[in-house]
């Protein structure tokens, strides 16, 4: 079979129609932009992975344009690039969070944009149909990356302007923006990016496993609430980093270490947990184990060099072995019975206030009503 135009339409429509319905997409203008925009284009290789069995199925459209062209519209993310250790890299994100995105960022014609994680170029595609060219500036650390999207942007029409470096420094030159937009994923916001921000102006970003939505002041701090769930690859600030890979956070947990004995918490699998652990804690890399003889945590920090592992003992307690500066496990324990304790308050209560010189402060429901001073 070959595949034409039309069927990529159809699709696009049917894709359309699918994020409309489940509540994703609501504006005309974004709409036409998916309709109008073949997210082909920008993925002709690509991997999808199925969370439920842990499959990856590998698609290429030079081979075979039929079955992959179904795939590309799906609400998948597509992976696009692996490192070594076959942690993916780059990504053409699920199109119901683009779409869920690009409309609370609320963007308009004559606002200025910078794009933190070009990837693809699909997501500075979207902006540049709304926006124009000239109002777009995207960033992204891989050379490669970055010269395949000028080429696929384009061949579809479009010529933002794009830059290779480190998206945590912004891009000083074009600000200030009267938008941020960060498709990567970052433990804290940098507060290079406060100063790249026009009073009014609003930073879009993912911070663990949620995403906040922050107005910068005229006195340069910036705050607002955490509006949705969300997760990112993680923002690469060195070409060379590499993620480190479900084995190696095992092997690390199962190191000799000290032996304690805690509670373990009756919510500790509940969803606002883990994303508030995510939040506080971004450096630490969670797997759950599943086994005949229970479950088992285990936990690494690769920034402080420190790790745990629990199971479940057969008195409902937490067997704990650690090693390292800080115990993760504790911190995990922490904020499980502080959610718990407080009434169980879901993500989108919770709010973020940034100060100039980097604090991050979290706060729940007002921002005067503070948690904690998030540590760095």
């Amino acid at each position: 079979m070959t595949t034409t135009t039309t069927d990529s339409a159809a699709l696009r429509s049917q894709l359309v129609d699918r994020l409309v319905a489940e509540g994703f997409l609501h504006e005309p203008r974004w709409q036409q932009a998916f309709l109008d925009i073949p997210r082909e284009a920008f993925v002709d290789k690509f991997t999808v992975h199925d969370p439920a069995t842990g499959r990856h199925t590998h698609y290429d459209l030079n081979v075979d344009t039929a079955t992959p062209l179904a795939a590309v519209y799906d609400n998948v993310s597509l992976l696009t690039q692996l490192d070594e250790g076959g942690t993916a890299t780059s990504s053409s994100t699920t199109p119901s969070l683009m779409a869920l995105m690009l409309e609370r960022l609320d963007v308009h014609p004559g606002h200025r944009v910078l794009e933190i994680g070009t990837g693809t170029g699909y997501n500075a595609a979207l902006l540049c149909h709304e926006l124009g060219d000239h109002s777009v500036t995207s960033i992204d650390i891989d050379p490669s990356l970055v010269e395949q999207a000028r080429t696929r942007l384009a061949e579809v029409g479009y010529g933002p302007r794009l830059v290779v470096g480190d998206g945590a420094l912004g891009e000083p030159s074009a600000a200030p923006y009267d938008r941020i937009i960060a498709t990567c994923g970052l433990p804290r916001v940098p507060a290079t990016w406060l100063d790249q921000v026009r009073p009014g102006g609003i930073i879009l970003v993912n911070l663990g496993f949620a995403l906040a939505r922050l107005t910068v002041s005229d006195d340069g701090t910036a705050s607002g609430r955490f509006t949705d769930y969300a997760a990112f690859m993680r923002l690469r600030t060195d070409i060379n980093d590499t993620a480190p890979t479900v084995r190696d956070i095992i092997e690390t947990a199962n190191q000799d270490g000290t032996a304690s004995r805690s509670l373990w918490p009756a919510v500790l699998e509940e969803r606002p947990v883990q994303c508030l652990h995510a939040i506080v804690h971004p450096h630490v890399r969670r797997v759950v184990v599943h086994g005949d003889d229970g479950d088992m945590y285990a936990l690494v920090d690769p920034v402080s060099s420190s790790w745990a592992r629990a199971r479940l003992d057969d008195s409902g307690n937490a067997v704990v072995v650690h090693g390292g500066p800080r115990n993760p496990w504790t911190g995990l324990v922490e904020l499980a019975d502080w959610w718990d304790n407080a009434g169980h308050p879901e993500p989108t209560r919770f709010g973020l206030t940034i100060s100039p010189d980097g604090r991050h402060v979290l706060w729940l429901d007002q921002a005067d009503a503070t948690v904690m001073t998030l540590p760095t």
